[in-house]
C-alpha cells in the first residue's frame, strides 16, 4: 500500500522531532535518528558520510550556528508498511546570505522503530542575476529578476555565433586606429 495514513503519521511526527533536534543542534537526538550502521548515509552540501560513525562525528564537530530554516513543499510518501521518503526544500541565512536547500530522507522501519539510512542535502547556487547585481551595485528586485535573467539569456544566444567562430593564425588582425 502506497501512503498508509498511519505510516505517513508516524513519519511526519518523526520528522517535527528530527527538525526540532536540528535546528535546536541536540546532537545527542539527531543521532538516533539514523541508521545505527556502516552502510548509512549521509550526504551533505560539503561532505560525504559514510556510516553511523561518521554522520554522528560531523554532527559532534559541526558549528551550531545559523541553523534556523523555513521548512517548505514537505512531502512524505510511505511504501507499504516500512518504507518511507521524505522530501523537502527549505531556506535559511547563512552567515548573512540567504539559501535555498533541498533535502531528502530514507526512512526504514526496524523491528518497531524507525530509522534515516540515506539522506542527502543540498543547497541551489544563487543565479547569476542574484550574484551580478549586487556587485555592480544595481539592485534588482525580485520582480524583476526574471525578466532580467530573460535578457541575459538572449543576449547570450545573439553573442553565440560570434563565440562560436573559429579563426585561423594565417589571418591578420585589423591594425589599431590611433588617431
Amino acid at each position: 500500500m502506497i501512503d498508509n495514513p498511519e505510516v505517513v503519521a508516524q513519519i511526519a511526527a518523526l520528522h517535527d522531532q528530527y527538525e526540532a533536534a536540528l535546528v535546536s543542534n541536540d546532537v545527542e537526538k539527531l543521532v538516533t535518528f539514523f541508521w545505527d550502521s556502516p552502510r548509512a548515509l549521509r550526504f551533505g552540501v560539503a561532505e560525504s558520510l559514510y556510516g553511523a560513525r561518521a554522520i554522528d562525528e560531523f554532527r559532534r564537530n559541526r558549528p551550531p550556528i545559523d541553523l534556523a530554516r523555513q521548512v517548505s513543499n514537505l512531502t512524505i510518501v510511505a511504501f507499504g508498511n516500512d518504507w518511507a521518503i521524505v522530501t523537502l526544500e527549505f531556506d535559511r541565512t547563512f552567515q548573512g546570505s540567504p539559501r535555498h536547500g533541498r533535502q531528502s530522507q530514507v526512512w526504514r522501519k526496524f523491528d518497531e522503530s524507525w530509522k534515516i539510512v540515506s539522506a542527502h542535502v543540498s543547497v541551489v547556487p544563487p543565479s547569476y542575476v542574484e550574484l551580478a547585481g549586487p556587485l555592480i551595485g544595481l539592485p534588482i528586485p525580485p520582480q524583476n529578476r526574471d525578466g532580467v535573467r530573460q535578457n541575459v539569456e538572449r543576449a547570450a544566444a545573439i553573442a553565440r555565433p560570434l563565440m562560436e567562430m573559429t579563426f585561423s593564425d594565417a589571418i591578420e588582425a585589423a591594425p589599431a586606429f590611433t588617431p
